[in-house]
Order: structure tokens, then sequence, then C-alpha cells
């Protein structure tokens, strides 16, 4: 039951500023902008597959409290899974706010006939993890956020690893430029090497032209930073490590992944020290990846790299024949 004195209402693009004011105070550590919000809903739009998208705001007295969201994604897509997220300003919490919002996404969802939720929250988050179990979501995967703060690196133990190893040519989307051809060879690395990333769902086969989208991000786009490994003898790229610019002053590491006739040479190592050289070159403060905790050589990888783990996320998913 909604609180008397509070409204839950659809969220408009005039809300965004509220809305990243809301993630921003819930997740100080990774601050939001309206500029990345309104990025977020610029690709939803402009996807190929029938993506649904949106958000609900709680307000009291005109001020915004919290916000709910749900989003579907097109490397991840079935018409009836969603991924959601209920968020709440510390000083409303234990208020029914949380509730109301959740009681209100369902109702939103409802004409979709959800058949799957997926939500995640940080296992730190007790109020978070308790509010998920209420609604009847169950634990999933773990993943850690891992990070390396780049001055203090010291890349003397690895020189001799520095180099992509014979055979291969280290190349970035700043040299080869955003062409065309460029791109599509991109997403057919891309497309293969995201196979085998631990995910939650299948991957699904993500069109080429939603995947060129985020290339059209020149405010999180890094083109010295997206690295490619290119096999000499085929001329295909072989491997690749992104780093992309976030809302706060750190970079974050996208996918960084090798195919799987050319593993076991090195070369994911050595696009890292690559990316290092980029971000320490940039005076970047500090690196941030994703991993699950089941994607045990990545995570040994940034571990001897000298990232730190941080504390793991915990997806959660609500399913059945009715959610």
């Amino acid at each position: 039951m909604t609180p008397p004195d509070l409204t839950v209402r659809p969220a408009t693009p005039d809300d965004l500023p509220a809305v990243a004011g809301i993630l921003s105070l819930v997740w100080p550590d990774d601050p939001v902008t309206v500029q990345t919000l309104t990025l977020e809903d610029d690709i939803q739009r402009a996807a190929t597959l029938p993506l649904r998208h949106g958000r609900l705001l709680a307000l009291r007295d005109g001020h915004p409290l919290g916000f709910a969201g749900y989003t579907q994604h097109s490397g991840m897509y079935h018409p009836q899974h969603f991924h959601v997220t209920v968020n709440v300003v510390p000083d409303a919490r234990g208020q029914g706010t949380g509730r109301a919002l959740a009681a209100a996404l369902h109702a939103e969802l409802a004409p979709h006939h959800p058949t799957a939720l997926l939500a995640i929250t940080r296992e730190d988050h007790r109020r978070g993890l308790d509010f998920l179990a209420r609604q009847g979501f169950r634990e999933g995967a773990h993943y850690f956020e891992s990070r390396l703060a780049v001055p203090t690196f010291d890349p003397a133990p690895f020189a001799d690893r520095a180099a992509l190893p014979a055979g291969y040519t280290l190349h970035s989307l700043a040299d080869l430029g955003l062409t065309d051809d460029v791109l599509r060879a991109v997403y057919d690395l891309w497309s293969e090497v995201r196979q085998d990333v631990p995910r939650p769902k299948p991957a699904t086969p993500m069109p080429y032209e939603q995947f060129t989208s985020r290339f059209q991000d020149r405010h999180s786009l890094l083109p010295e930073g997206f690295l490619l490994a290119r096999h000499e003898e085929s001329g295909t790229f072989a491997g690749l490590s992104e780093l992309w610019r976030s809302d706060g002053p750190h970079l974050y590491t996208g996918l960084t992944g090798v195919r799987r006739a050319h593993r076991r040479h090195g070369l994911a190592l050595s696009l890292k020290l690559a990316a290092l050289r980029v971000a320490a070159a940039l005076n970047a403060p500090e690196i941030r990846t994703e991993n699950a905790s089941s994607n045990a050589g990545m995570l040994a990888l940034n571990d001897a790299l000298g990232f730190r783990r941080e504390v793991a996320w915990i997806e959660h998913h609500r399913g059945g024949r009715r959610v």
C-alpha cells in the first residue's frame, strides 16, 4: 500500500536530474550524471529490438524520495525478462517508499506478463538484501568490482610481457578510426568472445546497429583506450581490452577477451598492460573492472596486476509462471 502522503508516477525526461541525484545518494562511490542517463535512454529507444524501459518516481510534497526502473538488454534479450531496480534515498528508508515503488513496478510490468526478473545489490547493503528477499527474489551469482590505483602500479615485474606476442600487433580505435570496416571487424571479434563471459541468462545476438550505438557516446568513448590485437597472418582481430570514461575521475574496463583459437599466448595480459599504459598517460587515478566470481581466469589476472577486490555485488532472481 502506498503511504498516503506519497505519490508514485511515471518519470519523464525532466525527472532525470532527480533520478541521477537519487542514484548518487544511494551509491555515492559511483555517481551518475544526467548525461549518462540520457544516453542510456537514447540507446534503448534506438534499439532494433522492441526493448522495454521505464522509470517510476516516488515523491513526497514534490520532493523525490526514490525511483524504480525496469529495462531489457539487447545482448541478453527475452521479451518477458526484465532487469529491475528500486532505489530509495537514505533519509526515506523504512517508511514504505520501497514497497510502494515495488508494487507500482509490478503493476507497470503486469501487462507484459513477465516470467523472470533480475535485480542486483551489494552484499554489504543489508536493507537491500532483506528487501529483495521479502519481494521473493533468490540469491544468484556474485560479481566483484576490482580497483587498481594507477599511480601505484609497477610495470617492472611484467616487462617481458608488455609487448604483444610475436605474430600480433597492437592497435587502438584512435589510430584505426571509427570506419564501418573497422567496426564490423570489432563486432565480429566482440560477438565471439562475449559468448564466454559469465552472465545470468544466455547471451543473445546483438544487432550490429545496436552494437555501434555505443561508439556514438562521446562522453564515455575513449578511442585510445579501446585496444585490439591483430593477428598478422590472418589479418583478423584476435583479442581486445576496452577502457571507458566514467562519470567520475576513474576509468572503467569493459570487455577483455581473446578468441579461443588465440588463447594461451598471453594476449589478455599484454592487452591489459597496454590499457594500464594508456590510463597512466591520461593521469587516471584508478581503473575499475567487474568480473563474475566464476570467472576465475580473469580474476586471477587482475589480482596479479594488483587490482583490489571490493565488496561483491549479488544478483537476485525472481521467476516462475507469474512474477
